[in-house]
């Protein structure tokens, strides 16, 4: 869609489809930032400061309404329908900027993860689509970097949420088997995995919902 560096000409509101942001640093990385779909809004970071400070590039067959920069910037063009759509996609944008932070906040790569898919599902279900079964448009290595992980911990993530009956996965088809248990452990911070308690235990592998279950037992008695 654009390079980061770029003149900044338009800012693209995406009408199909899924596009990857990321920043290319100094020494080649590319550090994944976010992935838009419908009704999302790209290239905003731009306006006030004539390029692009990223690179967004479509996942899959995607397209996108354009709005030139001068309709944005020059008084007499604007239009207070489109102002209002203009400030809230910016303001999404910026909500899901945050959710980034969030996401970093955990220690634990499942932790990490589970947020990832939460987000995900949530996004999903507000286009009106399933938020328990889809489709992931990007691949394992897209995630570890917007994950801030190796590309083979995001593997061995995936595999402990599908051991602990979280998640159903075949290839990029996830099904979100248990999502009480994957908001458990989404909602934990400065834990490492073991301290949630998720181990196995007589021979049967523990996952979030039932560590919570023997605590309110405990709890309870």
């Amino acid at each position: 869609m654009f390079y980061q560096g770029a003149r900044a000409e338009a800012i693209y509101f995406v009408r199909g489809g899924t596009f990857k942001s990321f920043r290319i640093a100094e020494d080649g990385y590319e550090q994944v930032l976010g992935f838009s779909s419908r009704s999302e809004v790209l290239g905003f970071d731009a306006i006030c400061m004539g390029h692009y400070p990223t690179a967004s590039v479509a996942l899959e067959e995607a397209s996108v309404y354009v709005l030139p920069m001068r309709d944005i910037l020059t008084p007499g063009q604007r239009i207070a329908a489109l102002d209002r759509v203009v400030t809230m996609a910016v303001s999404r944008a910026l909500s899901q900027r945050g959710e980034l932070a969030d996401v970093m906040a955990a220690v634990a790569a499942e932790v990490r993860l589970a947020r990832f898919l939460v987000q995900l599902s949530r996004r999903m279900e507000a286009c009106s689509q399933s938020p328990r079964r889809f489709r992931l448009r990007m691949g394992r290595r897209d995630i570890a970097s917007h994950l801030g992980v190796a590309h083979e911990t995001v593997s061995r993530s995936f595999h402990a949420l599908v051991k602990w009956s979280l998640l159903h996965v075949s290839n990029r088809e996830v099904e979100i088997i248990d999502m009480e248990g994957l908001l458990a452990l989404s909602r934990s911070t400065r834990r490492h995995v073991e301290e949630f308690g998720i181990s196995s235990i007589d021979g049967h592998a523990q996952g979030p919902s039932a560590v919570d279950q023997r605590a309110n037992d405990r709890q309870a008695a």
